[in-house]
């Protein structure tokens, strides 16, 4: 597959020569590596020429927004607004849709969003009557949720459904038809679902399930934190019964995009508070000494109390014109490169299991476990030995976990046991590898290799490793604290 007459991998050679990071190497109890980053469904990298303007452009102009009098006042606020409409354009975002920043990722924003809705304030346990069941909400969710978009739920005073999976453990829309049915009596139903699993990539049909929400009378809402960097998000599509009410992603998991803000933009009716989340300055349009005072009426300002992260949404607004730039068709004619020389690789090694192997079509990450190994003494063994990057456990997805790994109620349970102990050495997991646009076939190779690798040699390599059971780790016998002491020493200023 080629891109405009090139190859693909070569059209994003000049993308990947302007990470930052992209020649780093460090020491390992086996000599020096160099990193081969394989963890972008975690984090985005730093890119250079947005480092570069962040300094050099915006950086002498930076001065606290909320006024366009003085000079840096103005082009920060100017910019802060500019990179709002830019984001709003991008996820094509309707003139009543409203954006709201928040910490430092979907996590954030969507915790944010549940007090905004007042899905928080009651002042009885969740247990207590303090609703009607006719009026209390209910939220359905899918069986692939991360975390952020399963428990933040819980504790709101919403019930909580979760959809029953479909054939091969894929989302279908039929089963939220049926769950919806056995609620068609609550008066406040949403849809809150992601757009694909952040384990295996596996691409939800939320347009479908937003239609459905609306059949019934209910919102959608979409996750995007994991595929937000690498495909179209529109809103607004020609058939208003699939449009989107709430959207939530996390910007630093793009290309350029570390420490940016969490995003969420939602339609404005759905905004019922007469006070802010948080009121401070910026907040008001006039307080008096007599106890009264008056919010402003726009909702971006009222929900933008304090200083606002104009930097980090300004960050986020660059990562976004980045990943413009490389063009989501682009990204996924090479992810899909990748990610066949993945499975072809993966699936030639003895005792490697893929998680959901019959879903070729999905986003660049791939979950696996291999036979005889724990998760995390593969993760420590490719950093120590390879220079790869990976991550292992649950991913933040454990009830997904549960579907994948066929963990029982009672061997759950064992397991919860143990953790409640401090053991945490039963906890199911998994490795995943994610790939990206700008990655080599060359490095790709590498890490299929590696992997056979070691499950060849594991069995004698694992002895240089002491494994600790409260924490789940393996330390190197030879592990000198140098990368500790390094990371200490970049906080000196002094020359």
């Amino acid at each position: 597959m080629t891109i405009n007459n090139r190859p693909a991998e070569e059209y994003f050679r000049k993308f990947r020569k302007n990470i930052v990071g992209i020649d780093q190497e460090y020491n390992t109890p086996y000599g020096r590596k160099k990193v081969i980053y394989c963890d972008w469904v975690a984090s985005g990298r730093l890119y250079g020429p947005i480092e570069e303007r962040m300094t050099g452009s915006f950086g002498p102009f930076v001065g606290n927004t909320h006024t366009e009098t003085s000079e840096t006042g103005s082009m920060m606020t100017w910019a802060y607004h500019h990179a709002q409409e830019i984001i709003k354009m991008h996820v094509n975002a309707g003139p009543d849709d409203v954006l709201i920043a928040a910490g430092a990722g979907m996590t954030a924003v969507i915790n944010k969003f549940q007090r905004i809705l007042g899905l928080k304030g009651c002042s009885y346990p969740k247990t207590a009557r303090c609703l009607a069941d006719t009026d209390r909400p209910v939220v359905f969710i899918t069986h692939i949720e991360h975390h952020s978009n399963q428990t933040s739920w819980y504790e709101t005073l919403a019930d909580v459904v979760i959809i029953e999976p479909g054939a091969g453990l894929t989302v279908d829309p039929g089963n939220l038809e049926k769950a919806l049915e056995k609620y068609s009596d609550r008066k406040f139903k949403i849809g809150s679902f992601s757009a694909c699993s952040n384990v295996t990539g596996v691409f939800t049909p939320y347009h479908e399930l937003a239609r459905i929400m609306h059949s019934h009378g209910g919102l959608c809402f979409v996750d995007f934190a994991a595929s937000a960097p690498y495909v179209d998000i529109n809103m607004h599509p020609a058939d208003p019964l699939q449009k989107l009410d709430a959207i939530f992603f996390s910007p630093h998991k793009f290309l350029g995009g570390p420490g940016s803000s969490g995003i969420m933009i939602f339609n404005k009716s759905l905004y019922k508070s007469s006070a802010p989340d948080q009121p401070g300055g910026g907040t008001v349009d006039w307080t008096n000494p007599w106890g009264e005072y008056k919010y402003v009426d726009s909702i971006e300002s009222r929900e933008d109390g304090g200083t606002p992260g104009f930097l980090q949404m300004i960050r986020a607004a660059m990562a976004i014109r980045l990943k413009e730039q490389m063009g989501t068709e682009n990204v996924m004619v090479r992810e899909e490169q990748l990610l066949e020389r993945t499975f072809s690789g993966l699936e030639a090694i003895s005792g490697l299991h893929i998680l959901a192997p019959d879903i070729r079509h999905r986003l660049g990450a791939v979950s696996f476990y291999i036979d005889g190994l724990h998760y995390n003494l593969v993760v420590k063994l490719l950093s120590d030995r390879y220079g790869i990057q990976v991550r292992g456990g649950c991913a933040c997805a454990g009830t997904y976990g549960h579907y994948l790994l066929d963990v029982t109620y009672d061997h759950s349970h064992r397991i919860t046991e143990m953790i409640n102990r401090g053991d945490l050495s039963e906890k199911p997991g998994w490795v995943r590898l994610s790939v990206h646009p700008t990655m080599t076939d060359a490095e790709l190779e590498t890490v299929i290799a590696a992997l056979q690798e070691i499950r060849d040699n594991a069995s004698e390599w694992s002895t240089d490793y002491i494994y600790n059971r409260r924490t789940n780790e393996f330390t190197h016998r030879d592990e000198t604290g140098e990368g500790r002491e390094k990371v200490c020493s970049w906080f000196n200023l002094q020359d």
